[in-house]
């Protein structure tokens, strides 16, 4: 009887460890480029395009990099937008997506920006699971305490893809990482790409 508690215990373990391990292995990179999409910090908003991390990342993971970010993107023109954009590209190895924070700035329904992220999720899933969510706060408090919106979170736990979400904290509390309140600069996207690297090479 003893033995068999220990054995029980034993598989217990095993199952919640693999349950806490979903993420393992689904950035394989199988394509040649990597999409970065979304808003101005997608797109290098205030550094040159080359030190944005949409290209220091995917040269990090020696892909080819595609920046699409647009400047003041919200999570509903991403929506708009994503499927078309992404079809028109051929052999899609990740995609990376930085959005929400023009939503948080403008106060829109955070009910209405999840809905909006989950759909640019489940449309992008289409073309990769390898996939990396951009971690934001969605206040100053969130800044101050170190947590991005719990948005980020509940799409990953759904879909089974990856949120980044040390970068924007601390990019968000350092004046010497950001070219103004709210954007990296070239130290920040640094930060940004490496960790993001860093990432997809623990779930390869």
């Amino acid at each position: 009887m003893k033995y068999l508690v220990i054995f029980a215990i034993i598989i217990m373990a095993v199952i919640y460890i693999n349950k806490g391990n979903t993420n393992n292995h689904i950035c394989q990179l199988k394509g040649e480029n990597i999409i970065t999409i979304g808003d101005s910090i997608a797109n290098g908003f205030g550094v040159n395009s080359n030190d944005s991390f949409a290209i220091k990342s995917a040269k990090l993971l020696n892909k080819n990099p595609i920046k699409m970010g647009i400047n003041g993107e919200t999570s509903a023109g991403l929506l708009m937008r994503i499927d078309k954009t992404l079809s028109s590209i051929d052999n899609i190895a990740a995609i990376f997506i930085s959005i929400g924070g023009n939503d948080f700035l403008r106060n829109i329904d955070r009910n209405i920006t999840e809905s909006n992220i989950d759909k640019i999720v489940e449309n992008s899933k289409k073309y990769t699971n390898c996939i990396v969510l951009l971690g934001i706060p969605s206040s100053v408090s969130g800044s101050i305490l170190g947590n991005v919106s719990p948005i980020y979170n509940n799409i990953s736990k759904k879909y089974n893809i990856l949120v980044e979400s040390k970068s924007m904290v601390e990019i968000l509390k350092d004046r010497t990482l950001k070219v103004d309140q709210i954007h990296p600069n070239e130290a920040g996207h640094s930060m940004i790409a490496t960790n993001i690297a860093t990432l997809i090479k623990n779930n390869k």
